[in-house]
């Protein structure tokens, strides 16, 4: 693929993943409901876990492969993964929660961000390469 098309992709993938965060973030939101102790973190911890999941699944599918992986492979990891996962919103909710007093939810946050984006991630390698 000619060099300005591999952009062009990795461009469209990383809108269309964007698309998708946020009809994401906003299902999330509406089963939430307002009830919800910390509805935006919610929504991108469960952004981030899908993503992490997809990820596993993706490299799994496309090793051994090398056609899917060198032309398919950055296009959904890096462009529409990368669009769709929430790493620096992640980052600034933790903060946030911090600076006002709600160390608990933001060591809790934390914490549950990290273990089931990291088991997403193996669970998807880990069932796609079954």
């Amino acid at each position: 693929m000619d060099r300005a098309l591999d952009y062009l992709a990795l461009a469209v993938a990383g809108g269309i993943g964007v698309l998708l965060r946020a009809a994401c973030t906003g299902l999330v939101l509406r089963a939430a409901g307002p009830a919800t102790l910390w509805p935006q973190p919610v929504a991108t911890l469960a952004v981030n876990v899908i993503g992490s999941f997809l990820f596993g699944a993706v490299f799994a599918v496309t090793a051994g492969r090398p056609e899917a992986a060198a032309t398919w492979r950055p296009i959904i990891l890096v462009g529409l993964l990368g669009g769709f996962t929430t790493y620096s919103s992640f980052s600034f909710q933790t903060v946030e929660m911090l600076i006002n007093g709600r160390g608990l939810g933001a060591m809790t946050y934390l914490a549950a961000s990290n273990l089931l984006a990291l088991g997403a991630a193996w669970a998807g390698l880990r069932l796609a390469s079954w």
